[in-house]
């Protein structure tokens, strides 16, 4: 599912903002930075936060140990976005998350009818739009996943492992399913997520400000996660 490549310039700047820690992600790993585009250009970039689930399945794959539930057969995998990460009054725009204990989106938006379904189970009006099912789309399908090598070094040795990964993860032209040539859904949330079979799981959340995607816009986000 990985594949090693070598990052651009631009890629380990966001390394080294993430390595310099930044509010809240100093206190708590993996840590992560989100870049959201549309049609090429960055419309919003910042934290991620590894909601506790996650977290849980992070600590029981690393000592393969299940908890209250076992997830150490599920792989991060997938991805989805939804409409109802932020509200706007006039030039005001207030976020409505993440938050530590988010499993799901709060408005899915649904890609294909092929794809799974969000974890929430909402379906909003219209149903052939704001949908969890088909919701959550897996990072290969239009996107990418690349993990970098990093030295390490100190006054007596040193080491190189790979502890950096990018994901990109592509809504293109035609998605999301339900919209016809010209129209539009505004996007101002999405999510990670760690899969198995057909069962999705949320590992990470992002909220930011709403823009609309069209039928023939491409929406790309950027996912850095330094482990």
């Amino acid at each position: 599912m990985s594949n090693i490549q070598v990052f651009s310039e631009e890629d380990y700047k966001v390394f080294d903002k993430i390595a310099g820690g930044f509010g809240e992600q100093k206190k708590r790993g993996p840590v992560g930075w989100v870049q959201v585009y549309f049609n090429n250009q960055l419309h919003h970039e910042g934290n991620n936060l590894v909601v506790a689930q996650g977290r849980a399945f992070v600590a029981q794959k690393i000592f393969n140990i299940s908890g209250a539930q076992d997830w150490r057969g599920y792989n991060i995998s997938h991805f989805a976005i939804g409409s109802n990460g932020a509200t706007v009054a006039g030039t005001t725009v207030t976020l409505l998350g993440p938050g530590i204990c988010n499993t799901a989106l709060s408005s899915p938006i649904r890609l294909s009818g092929s794809y799974l379904d969000e974890p929430s189970g909402t379906t909003g009006t219209p149903s052939t739009v704001y949908n969890y099912q088909g919701a959550v789309k897996p990072i290969l399908t239009n996107g990418s996943i690349a993990l970098e090598a990093e030295d390490f070094t100190t006054t007596s040795t040193s080491c190189t492992y790979s502890t950096k990964v990018k994901c990109t993860c592509v809504v293109p032209e035609g998605e999301p399913a339900g919209l016809a040539s010209g129209q539009a859904v505004p996007v101002s949330e999405a999510g990670l997520y760690f899969v198995s079979g057909t069962t999705a799981k949320m590992f990470a959340r992002i909220c930011f400000p709403p823009k609309w995607k069209a039928y023939e816009d491409t929406l790309q986000i950027s996912w850095y996660i330094l482990c």
